[in-house]
């Protein structure tokens, strides 16, 4: 009898802990002020380590822009279609354009299973190139960064810049909702991985 009480409030107490935490999780991301879909119109920041900051913006027809600080400088800017394909980049102050070839508004909402691709042409100090890229949506998943979660989809990237077709470079951790890649995955050629994530997200405060 006296194990079986002991065994009912084990699992109690385990209950009311797992409670707690949800209800401190809750918590933290509300007094944080997680960034939300509303939040891209006025901007928000995501972090990486103690140097890097980047400051999202979303503009209409699925426009979205960064622009990237190390150290307070600022080393990149970029304009992005729904926060995957890049439109144009200033890097150090090199810049780079991306016309594409395919409509990018008819491979949006992205779903799992789906696989997209896009063609385009690229410029950069006079001389043009070429970039195909391939995408396949292979599930979903939640990454929280700090105390702020957000559902993503796990993408598949692939990508050529010749008359190749396009090979795989890495896996996207993609929020819609912040149109914004929030995690990367490699692949190494001893079967290893590594992820590249953010820190840290708030908004932007003017």
């Amino acid at each position: 009898m006296r194990g079986s009480r002991l065994s009912v409030l084990s699992r109690a107490l385990s209950a009311w802990l797992v409670g707690a935490l949800c209800a401190l999780t809750a918590a933290l991301a509300s007094a944080q002020d997680c960034p939300t879909a509303q939040s891209g119109r006025v901007g928000f920041v995501v972090e990486r380590g103690d140097q890097q900051k980047s400051e999202i913006f979303h503009a209409e027809d699925g426009i979205v822009r960064t622009v990237m600080r190390y150290n307070g400088a600022t080393v990149l800017k970029t304009t992005q279609h729904e926060g995957l394909f890049q439109l144009d980049r200033l890097d150090s102050g090199r810049k780079t354009k991306f016309e594409s070839q395919t409509d990018l508004k008819k491979l949006f909402p992205l779903k799992p299973g789906r696989k997209v691709g896009a063609k385009f042409i690229s410029e950069s100090n006079g001389q043009q190139g070429a970039l195909s890229v391939e995408m396949t949506v292979k599930g979903t998943d939640i990454l929280y960064i700090g105390p702020c979660k957000y559902n993503v989809l796990k993408i598949e990237r692939g990508e050529s810049h010749s008359a190749e077709p396009p090979r795989f470079v890495y896996t996207d951790y993609y929020s819609p909702q912040l149109k914004l890649i929030l995690a990367k995955k490699y692949y190494e050629s001893n079967g290893g991985t590594h992820t590249i994530k953010y820190d840290r997200i708030y908004p932007l405060k003017r």
